[in-house]
């Protein structure tokens, strides 16, 4: 089957790369493109791709039974076979029809003939549907407006009349506008800084992708609406995120002091609760619907929280369903954890601070010894507050002492 869709639009795609999944009888079982299925290939999946994206795509799917080396047709099972041309026919249908005006910005031979035909006006009249300089004459009918491709919903962030350069009449698009997936965005705001990432020491810049930074200048969900659900999609996924969140058990073994800072503290401020809850929706969005691959799972497990002067309020596992990512059921359970890397980041600003409860000084103390779990963190409890351990000192180690001050080594 040819894509007549596709043209010359692919021509400077690099195709993705293909693994083939054997049985027993060293069968092809099934075959995955870009880590994707090519039976999970759909038009649901294929609708929000871009152009470029698809071509990625169909040019693996297209090449499976030419290439001669993959010998496709002996070692293809036949519902694999039939799975390869659905989803080429999905990508196909999904993949913008190649317009005139695409043609002549490709075609530079194209592009003269068009501005040459638009001199010769009194004579001739350019046809988008043949893209070709035709002579006028009786029976001649004027060019139809070419048809292009964009969003239609006025509250979509790109609906056609928003996109500046786009022509429009009483905010109502022209007729020759045929309607493709909109996009929809929705601030979800957040005051503290969010990083996502899979590190079980916690969460920095230096371990964070672009899709896991959400502060208060990336705090928008976007997504590309393929079945006409629009941005209260959005909402319906924040709620179902709340749910998980609000479930989250304070764990006062991560060490609560009695300023309270963050996250830190039972209950959880109101406040928190919501600012968490928006800046995991908006992850997942970014990695469903921005990211550049489509992610079936949501990809982060790990989310430490800082002030906007970078002080860790809060650090929390996530553990994610799987193959349901950008659903309102995609997150399974959050629970507070702490780290040694962490712990040293906060502490080091808490010298002095009190224990919330002074009943867990010796529990913390033995935590942060020798033999304890957080052996690496360089502060210690003494009287019911932080304070900060020395260097080694033989076999075992001391608390900081307070420093001899000039006046006392002059006297």
């Amino acid at each position: 089957m040819a894509c007549i869709n596709k043209g010359n639009k692919c021509d400077n795609v690099t195709r993705h790369l293909k693994e083939f999944i054997l049985n027993d009888e060293m069968m092809y079982a099934d075959v995955k493109v870009n880590g994707v299925s090519v039976t999970n290939i759909n038009d649901s999946f294929a609708s929000p791709l871009t152009d470029e994206e698809i071509c990625a795509y169909l040019l693996t799917i297209e090449l499976l039974p030419k290439h001669s080396n993959w010998d496709w047709t002996s070692k293809a099972e036949d519902n694999l076979k039939k799975a390869r041309k659905a989803a080429e026919k999905a990508l196909c249908k999904n993949l913008k029809a190649l317009t005139c005006k695409d043609i002549r910005e490709t075609d530079p031979d194209k592009e003269a003939e068009y501005q040459e035909c638009r001199t010769k006006s009194a004579t001739h009249v350019w046809s988008n549907t043949d893209c070709m300089c035709k002579k006028r004459g009786k029976g001649t009918v004027v060019d139809e407006p070419e048809k292009v491709y964009g969003c239609l919903d006025p509250t979509a962030t790109d609906y056609w009349c928003k996109i500046k350069g786009n022509d429009c009449v009483d905010n109502k698009p022209p007729e020759n506008v045929i309607d493709s997936p909109c996009s929809y965005s929705k601030e979800l705001a957040v005051t503290n800084k969010y990083l996502f990432c899979n590190d079980g020491n916690g969460c920095t810049p230096d371990n964070t992708t672009t899709e896991g930074w959400i502060t208060p200048t990336t705090d928008m969900a976007t997504m590309k609406d393929n079945i006409g659900v629009g941005v209260k999609y959005i909402g319906e996924v924040q709620n179902a995120v709340r749910n998980v969140v609000e479930n989250i058990n304070p764990d006062a073994g991560v060490l609560f002091l009695n300023n309270k800072k963050g996250f830190y503290t039972s209950p959880f401020p109101p406040e928190l609760v919501n600012e968490f809850t928006n800046a995991l929706t908006v992850a997942i969005f970014n990695t469903k619907f921005k990211a550049k691959e489509s992610n079936n799972t949501f990809p982060f497990t790990m989310v430490t929280v800082y002030s906007t002067d970078s002080q860790p309020l809060g650090q929390f596992i996530i553990t994610p369903e799987t193959d349901k990512n950008g659903t309102v059921d995609s997150i399974r359970q959050i629970k507070q954890v702490t780290s040694s890397r962490t712990l040293n980041i906060r502490l080091r600003n808490e010298i002095g601070t009190a224990l919330l409860n002074p009943n867990h000084a010796n529990a913390f103390i033995n935590a942060f010894g020798p033999s304890g779990n957080f052996n690496d963190v360089n502060f210690t409890i003494k009287n019911g507050k932080i304070i900060k351990e020395s260097v080694n000192e033989g076999l075992g180690r001391v608390l900081e002492k307070e420093p001899v001050g000039l006046a006392k080594l002059l006297k």
